[in-house]
C-alpha cells in the first residue's frame, strides 16, 4: 500500500514538475510571441515606409525620364552588362573563347542600339551612356579581348570606336577604327577618325598611311593633300609632286617645298651665268645634267645647252646628256638632223628614245617614219602603254581610226594598268561619235557614256592627267552637262595650260551655253595659238552667225572648207547662212553635196527641202520630205513642210493629215497651227481657221503672219472694233506695217459712217 502511495506521490510530483516546466515554456513562448509581434509591427512599418519611398522614387524617375525616353532605355543596357559580367567573371564555370566573344558582342550591341553614330561630338551621345561604355571597356580589358574578337559590322565598329574616343579610351578607339577599316576599306569617316587619333598621338608614319588611303577615296581633299606634303618633308618627291600638281589643278597654291626653293636657286644661278660668272666648274657631269634639265624646264634654253656641252666634255658616253641635248635641239628650228643624231647616240647608250624620236619625225612632217619607229619598238615591248598610245594617236591623225583601234585591242592586259591606253580609247570613241554625227546629225548617247567611262578610268589611275580631264570635258559637253564639263576644263587648263585644244574646247562649250562673248574670247585665244586651223575658223564662223554677221560667217565657213572640204558642219552652216541671205543657188549646191555625201543626215535633207520650196520646186521638195519622214516619222517640222507642199500643189485634201500629226507630236509648234489655219481658210472653214491662228499666236505672240490672218478674218466679218484691236496688235510688233495702218484707217472711216447714219442731222 505504501509502495502504491509512494508511486502515486512520485507520479504526481513528476507531473507537477512537467506541468511547471510546460507553464514556464508557455510563458516564454508568450513573451517571444509578444516580441515577435512587436518586431513584425516594426518590420511592417519599415516595409510600408520603404514601399512608400520606392513608390515616390519610382514616380519621380517616371516624371524625370518622361521627357527623355532614350535615357530610360539605358536601364536595359545596364541589365545586359550585369548579365555579361556575371557570365564572364562571377559564375565560377569556365567558358570557351567563342562564348566569351559572343557575350561581349551582345553587350556591345546593346550599347550601340542607343548610339546612331554619324558624329564624334558628345552632343550626339545619350547622357548616361559614358559610364556604360567605360564598364564595357573594363570588361573587354579584363577579358583580354581585342576589337577583332567582337563580332560587329564595320559600321558598328566605327560607332563603338567613336564611343571609346568620347571617353578618352583612344587605344580601344583606334583598334575599333582599324577593324572597321579592315571590314570596309571605303568608309571615309572611319579613316578620318583614325587619322585624328594618330595625329594627336604623333604617330607620323601611321598617319601618312591613313592619309594615303583617304586620298585614294577622296583624291581632291585639299586639307589632306597639304598635310601630307608637310608630313613627307621632302622624303618622297613623287608623292610631293603629285600632291602639288593636284592642288594646282584644284586652283590652290601648294605649300612651299624644297623643290620650289631649288628652282628659285636655279633661276638665280642662271642669272649669274648670264652675267658671265661661272661657278659650275666643280660640278660632276650628272649634277650638270640635273641643272640643265631644270633650266630647260624653266625655258632657259641657251644656258641649259651650255651645261649639257660641259657635261659631255667631262663624260662623252653619257646617255642622259645626249637625250637632253636632243630635246634641246628639237625645241629649236631646223635642227631635225642634229636632234636625231643625238637621239640615236642616246639610244646606243641605253636610253629610251623612241617617243622623242617619233615626236621629232612628226614635227618634221614625216608621220610614216614616226609610225615605223613606234611600230618597231612595240614589237619588242608590247606592254609599253605610253608608246602604244602614241602609235594609236598617230594612226588616228592619219584618219585611220580602224588601224588605231586594232593596235589598241592588241594591247596586253597589263598595259591597261596605266592611264595612257584608257585616254586613247576615249579619244577613239569621241572620234567615232564625231563621224556618226557627221553622217546623221545626231550624237550617240551610248558612245558618249563609253567615252566617259574610259576617261574616268584614266583619271582614277592618274588624277593628274590633263588629257583625261580634257577628254572628259568634251564627253560631258556632248552629254549636255555643261557645268561639269566646265569644271573638268578648269582642271585640264591648270594641269596642261599650254595645250592648244583647251581654248578650242572652251569656246565650243560656251557656244553650247549660248555665251557668245566668252566663246568669242576663247576663239580669239585659239587663233593666236593655231593659225588657219579649220576647227577655229569654223567656231569663228558660228560665232559670227550667232551675232547676225552672215557675210563674215560665210567667209569663215568657206575658209574652213578650203582647208577641209569634208567638214560637214561647216558646209551645213554655210548652207543655212546662204539660205537666210536668199542665195538659193549656192545654198542648194551645198545641200546637194551634203545629201549626196551623208544621205542619212536629217538636217541636210530638211535644209534641201526648204531651199527647193523657196525655189518653187514643190515636187522635188515633197520627195525630199518623204525620204526624211521615212528616216524619222516623228519629225513635226518636216510634216508641216509636207502639208505646205500639198497645199501649194493643189492637193489640200491631203495636207490635213500630216498637219494633224505634226500638232499631235508637238502641240507647241506654232507653224503647224498656222499652216493648218491656212488650210482651213482654203476650205472656207473660217471659225476653225481663226481658232488655229489664235493658238499659233498664243504659242508665239510675235507670229506676225498669224496675227495678220486673225485681223483679216475680223475685218472681213465687219467686226470693226475687234478688227481695230487686231490691227493695232500687229503695229505693236511691226510699227511700219502699211497694211495694218491702212486697215485701221478703213475701220475708222466705217465707224464714222455708221455714226452718221445712226445720228442723222436735223
Amino acid at each position: 500500500m505504501e509502495d502504491y502511495t509512494l508511486a502515486i506521490i512520485t507520479l504526481l510530483f513528476a507531473l507537477g514538475i512537467i506541468f511547471f516546466t510546460l507553464w514556464i515554456k508557455h510563458r516564454n513562448l508568450l513573451k517571444q510571441r509578444r516580441r515577435i509581434v512587436e518586431k513584425l509591427g516594426f518590420v511592417k512599418e519599415n516595409l510600408s515606409e520603404t514601399s512608400n519611398k520606392l513608390d515616390l522614387l519610382s514616380r519621380g524617375v517616371d516624371t524625370i525620364l518622361s521627357e527623355t525616353p532614350k535615357v530610360r532605355g539605358l536601364l536595359g543596357v545596364h541589365q545586359s552588362l550585369e548579365s555579361a559580367e556575371a557570365l564572364l567573371f562571377n559564375q565560377g564555370i569556365p567558358i570557351s573563347n567563342s562564348e566569351s566573344c559572343a557575350i561581349a558582342s551582345h553587350a556591345a550591341k546593346s550599347i550601340l542600339n542607343h548610339y546612331p553614330g554619324n558624329s564624334n561630338e558628345n552632343g550626339n551621345i545619350i547622357p548616361g551612356l559614358h559610364p556604360l561604355v567605360e564598364r564595357l571597356a573594363s570588361m573587354l580589358h579584363q577579358s583580354d579581348m581585342m576589337a577583332e574578337d567582337i563580332e560587329l559590322s564595320a559600321n558598328e565598329h566605327r560607332r563603338l570606336g567613336e564611343l571609346f574616343y568620347a571617353i578618352n579610351r583612344t587605344d580601344w578607339a583606334a583598334d575599333c577604327f582599324i577593324r572597321a577599316n579592315d571590314l570596309d576599306p571605303e568608309d571615309e569617316k572611319t579613316l578620318l577618325s583614325l587619322a585624328e587619333i594618330q595625329r594627336k598621338n604623333g604617330d607620323i608614319e601611321a598617319l601618312d598611311r591613313t592619309i594615303e588611303r583617304l586620298l585614294a577615296i577622296n583624291p581632291d581633299n585639299i586639307g589632306l593633300l597639304r598635310e601630307q606634303i608637310i608630313l613627307l618633308d621632302g622624303k618622297d618627291a613623287s608623292r610631293i609632286n603629285r600632291n602639288s600638281v593636284r592642288l594646282e589643278a584644284l586652283g590652290e597654291n601648294p605649300a612651299p617645298s624644297s623643290t620650289a626653293s631649288e628652282l628659285s636657286e636655279i633661276a638665280r644661278r642662271a642669272k649669274i651665268a648670264e652675267r658671265g660668272l661661272d661657278d659650275d666648274s666643280e660640278l660632276t657631269h650628272l649634277e650638270l645634267i640635273q641643272r640643265a634639265s631644270k633650266l630647260f624646264a624653266l625655258g632657259e634654253i641657251t644656258i641649259a645647252q651650255e651645261l649639257v656641252q660641259q657635261s659631255l666634255e667631262i663624260e662623252n658616253k653619257n646617255g642622259p646628256a645626249w637625250l637632253l641635248n636632243a630635246k634641246i635641239l628639237a625645241a629649236g628650228e631646223n635642227n631635225t638632223k642634229k636632234s636625231l643624231k643625238s637621239v640615236r647616240r642616246a639610244a646606243s647608250l641605253g636610253e629610251k628614245t623612241v617617243l622623242l624620236e617619233s615626236d621629232i619625225l612628226e614635227n618634221d612632217g614625216r608621220i610614216d617614219a614616226a609610225i615605223e619607229v613606234l611600230t618597231e619598238y612595240i614589237e619588242y615591248e608590247p606592254s609599253d602603254s605610253e608608246v602604244r598610245a602614241k602609235l594609236c594617236l598617230l594612226w588616228l591623225r592619219k584618219n585611220s581610226p580602224s588601224t588605231s583601234k586594232k593596235i589598241l585591242d592588241n594591247a596586253p592586259e597589263e598595259s591597261w594598268n596605266f592611264d595612257n591606253l584608257h585616254i586613247m580609247n576615249g579619244r577613239l570613241i569621241l572620234s567615232d561619235i564625231d563621224q556618226k554625227r557627221d553622217k546623221t546629225g545626231k550624237l550617240d548617247q551610248l558612245l558618249i557614256i563609253d567615252a566617259l567611262v574610259s576617261f574616268d578610268k584614266a583619271i582614277e589611275l592618274n588624277r593628274e592627267s590633263g588629257l583625261a580631264w580634257l577628254g572628259r570635258a568634251r564627253a560631258l559637253r556632248y552629254q549636255g552637262t555643261h557645268n561639269d564639263a566646265e569644271i573638268s576644263l578648269i582642271r585640264a587648263r591648270r594641269l596642261i595650260p599650254d595645250h592648244p585644244s583647251i581654248p578650242i574646247e572652251e569656246a565650243q562649250l560656251f557656244l553650247d551655253m549660248n555665251n557668245i562673248e566668252q566663246a568669242n574670247a576663247f576663239a580669239i585665244e585659239s587663233t593666236t595659238i593655231l593659225k588657219n586651223n579649220p576647227t577655229v575658223l569654223f567656231l569663228k564662223g558660228v560665232i559670227a552667225a550667232r551675232m547676225n554677221r552672215l557675210d563674215e560667217a560665210i567667209s569663215y565657213f568657206t575658209r574652213t572648207l578650203e582647208i577641209d572640204p569634208n567638214h560637214i558642219r561647216a558646209r551645213l552652216n554655210r548652207c543655212s547662212a546662204t539660205f537666210v541671205k536668199d542665195d538659193l543657188e549656192n545654198a542648194l549646191d551645198d545641200a546637194n553635196y551634203l545629201v549626196e555625201r551623208c544621205p542619212d543626215h536629217e538636217s541636210a535633207r530638211f535644209r534641201r527641202a526648204e531651199i527647193l520650196m523657196h525655189l518653187g520646186d514643190w515636187r522635188e521638195a515633197e520627195k525630199e520630205l518623204r525620204v526624211l519622214l521615212t528616216m524619222n516619222a516623228g519629225h513635226p517640222t518636216a510634216l508641216v513642210l509636207l502639208g505646205k507642199c500639198m497645199i501649194a500643189m493643189g492637193r489640200s485634201s491631203q495636207a490635213e493629215k500630216p498637219l494633224n500629226k505634226a500638232i499631235e507630236l508637238n502641240p507647241n509648234l506654232s507653224d503647224a497651227w498656222f499652216q493648218r489655219g491656212e488650210l482651213y481658210l482654203d476650205f472656207n472653214r473660217i471659225d476653225e481657221a481663226a481658232s488655229d491662228f489664235e493658238q499659233a499666236v498664243k504659242i508665239t505672240p510675235h507670229h506676225i503672219d498669224a496675227r495678220l490672218r486673225i485681223a483679216a478674218i475680223l475685218h472681213e466679218a465687219d467686226d470693226i472694233e475687234k478688227a481695230i484691236v487686231a490691227w493695232r496688235n500687229i503695229l505693236d510688233i511691226d510699227p511700219q506695217n502699211r497694211l495694218a495702218r491702212r486697215r485701221i484707217s478703213e475701220c475708222k472711216q466705217t465707224l464714222n459712217s455708221k455714226e452718221k447714219i445712226t445720228h442723222p442731222k436735223d
